[in-house]
């Protein structure tokens, strides 16, 4: 766990064996939307959350998705490189996901 972090992130909490990898659109929904509330702007917690809902398979297709090699994804998704908006949004649309604004409240 990070220093500073209150919470386990949802990639260390699946490790950990608290609940199973979401495999439903609303499960997956739901997931990522937690993680967004949970990550406070921290894009580490995001690209664990992208790079879970996305396993290996799916690497290749937010590779194509964003013009990135494969590599380049997986270093941003692991927080070994800085992650971009650029993949971000990338790796949704190749989830087949959208990122949307709400107002809050």
């Amino acid at each position: 766990m990070k220093a500073g972090r209150a919470t386990l992130s949802y990639a260390e909490m699946e490790a950990a064996g608290h609940f199973d990898r979401p495999c439903t659109p609303q499960a997956v929904i739901d997931y990522f939307n937690a993680c967004i509330v949970e990550s406070h702007g921290d894009a580490e917690i995001l690209g664990e959350a992208i790079a879970y809902l996305a396993g290996e398979e799916d690497l290749r297709a937010i590779a194509r998705e964003c013009g990135l090699p494969v590599e380049v994804v997986r270093r941003q998704l692991s927080g070994r490189r800085t992650l971009t908006l650029r993949t971000v949004m990338g790796a949704l649309r190749a989830l087949g996901l959208q990122l949307r604004v709400d107002l809050a409240g």
